[in-house]
């Protein structure tokens, strides 16, 4: 099966294609406000790694940056619906915790959610049954707060046993989700999904908070409504 994965919760934006659990083609690319230019390019060039066959679309849905979720969804599902492709949404936490290739401990993913603020979850190690991929569990969130408040639960985690921070602050190991592992999960979860009508619905975006940037006509003097 080929998948095509698309992640762009973070300013490292990123394609990927698996086939038949392989990853044939990937490329990133870095900039906060240039998701948009970049994808459509971006999966045209991995397209052509399989010569255009792809059986299903896996996208990241965050949490993470508001535009960049919006148009890695919008533009995933507009893929997906165009070539009337499964679609599976995969938490971006999770290709974190896939991409650190811990298994032995407990992990702690970490996303820099701006304004003075942090994403994290916290992830277990779980016994595999005929999966290929390395299996951790998320057991918490992912949560939204301040540093202070992410600190204090890394030091509750630590008193329970080992465990590794990996993402973008704090971190033991510097890590962003990455579109290859966004594959890998959502072929996974094709695998395993029991309906089939509910890979035709376009995921929904982790937000966990409004966005940074808001309207808010009646503060800036806009119209109202009413007689023309």
């Amino acid at each position: 099966m080929n998948v095509l994965g698309v992640e762009t919760s973070t300013a490292r934006s990123s394609v990927a294609l698996l086939a038949d659990g392989e990853v044939v083609a990937h490329v990133a690319h870095e900039d906060a406000r240039g998701h948009g230019a970049f994808l459509a390019p971006a999966i045209r060039h991995v397209l052509d790694a399989v010569g255009g066959r792809i059986d299903a679309v896996a996208v990241g849905t965050g949490p993470g940056l508001y535009t960049g979720l919006r148009v890695g969804l919008a533009t995933a599902g507009a893929f997906a619906s165009a070539r009337r492709l499964p679609i599976v949404g995969v938490g971006g936490m999770d290709a974190l915790a896939l991409g650190s290739g811990v298994t032995d401990r407990v992990v702690v993913t970490v996303l820099d959610a701006r304004r003075g603020q942090v994403f994290w979850a916290v992830h277990r190690p779980a016994a595999t049954t005929g999966s290929a991929l390395p299996s951790l569990l998320r057991a918490e969130g992912p949560s939204v707060g301040s540093r202070a408040e992410l600190d204090a639960d890394v030091a509750r985690l630590a008193g329970t046993g080992p465990l590794v921070v990996v993402g973008e602050v704090g971190a033991d190991t510097v890590l962003r989700p990455d579109a290859a592992d966004t594959a890998r999960i959502g072929s996974r979860m094709l695998d395993d999904a029991a309906d089939a009508a509910t890979l035709a619905v376009v995921p929904e975006p982790v937000y966990l908070r409004e966005a940074d940037v808001r309207i808010g006509w009646d503060e800036r003097g806009g119209v109202r409504g009413g007689t023309a």
